[in-house]
C-alpha cells in the first residue's frame, strides 16, 4: 500500500473502526465515532479505558498521550497534546471537557463537564503596540517555536474540578484539591484545599 493510500485511509470511516477494534484485547472500549489522530506509538490506552462518543484526540508530531488503567472519557471530550498529556488511573473526564498542551492529571480525579485545562497562552503584553497574533509570531520566532508559549499544568491525585472550571497555564494543583464550579484558577493550590471564585481563592480545607 502506498503512502498516499495509507494517508487516505486515516481519513476514512474504516480508519475509525480500526482504532475501535485494535484496543479490544486490552479491555479498552473506544466508541466508533472517536477520532484518534496520531501515530499508534504516541497514544497509550491502558486496560479498562473507556472513551465515549465524538471524542476528539489529536497528538502532534512531538506529542504523547497516556491514559492509565480505568480512565473514562465521556462524550464530546477534546484532547490535544502538543508535548505530553497523562491522565492517572481511575480518573473520569466528563462531557465537553477540554485538555490541551502539556498536562499531568493524577489518579482518581473527577473532571466535571465543560472544564477547560490548557497549558498554552496568547501573549498580549510583550509588544503592546502590536496585535496579539503579531506578538505571538514574534515571540515564537525569538524563542524558537510554540513550546515557548507553553507552561505545563500539574493536577495531583484525588482532585475534584467542578463544572466550567478553567485551569490556566503553569498552575500546579496539589493532592486532594476541590475546585468550585465556574472558578478560574490562576495560581498554585496546596494539598487538600477547597477553592472557588474568579480568580479562585481558598475557602476551606478537606481536613
Amino acid at each position: 500500500m502506498t503512502l498516499f493510500r495509507v494517508s487516505h485511509l486515516r481519513r476514512t470511516f474504516l480508519w475509525r473502526w480500526w482504532n475501535f477494534f485494535r484496543f479490544i484485547a486490552r479491555g479498552v472500549r473506544v466508541h466508533p465515532t472517536t477520532v484518534l489522530d496520531g501515530r499508534s506509538e504516541q497514544i497509550a490506552l491502558n486496560r479498562g479505558t473507556k472513551i465515549g462518543a465524538r471524542v476528539n484526540i489529536r497528538v502532534s508530531a512531538s506529542g504523547e498521550l497516556v491514559l492509565s488503567n480505568d480512565v473514562w472519557l465521556s462524550h464530546d471530550v477534546e484532547i490535544e497534546s502538543s508535548k505530553k498529556i497523562t491522565i492517572g488511573a481511575g480518573t473520569t473526564v466528563q462531557r465537553r471537557a477540554t485538555i490541551n498542551g502539556s498536562v499531568s492529571i493524577g489518579s482518581g480525579c473527577i473532571i466535571a463537564p465543560n472544564v477547560f485545562i490548557s497549558s498554552g497562552t496568547h501573549p498580549f503584553r510583550a509588544y503592546p503596540e502590536k496585535t496579539i497574533r503579531e506578538q505571538e509570531r514574534l515571540i515564537i520566532e525569538e524563542r524558537g517555536g510554540l513550546s515557548s508559549l507553553d507552561s505545563p499544568i500539574s493536577i495531583g491525585d484525588d482532585c475534584w474540578l467542578g463544572v466550567n472550571v478553567v485551569i490556566c497555564p503553569g498552575v500546579n494543583i496539589g493532592r486532594g484539591v476541590v475546585i468550585g464550579a465556574n472558578s478560574v484558577v490562576l495560581k498554585d493550590v496546596p494539598n487538600n484545599t477547597v477553592v472557588a471564585g474568579v480568580p479562585a481563592k481558598a475557602i476551606g480545607t478537606r481536613c
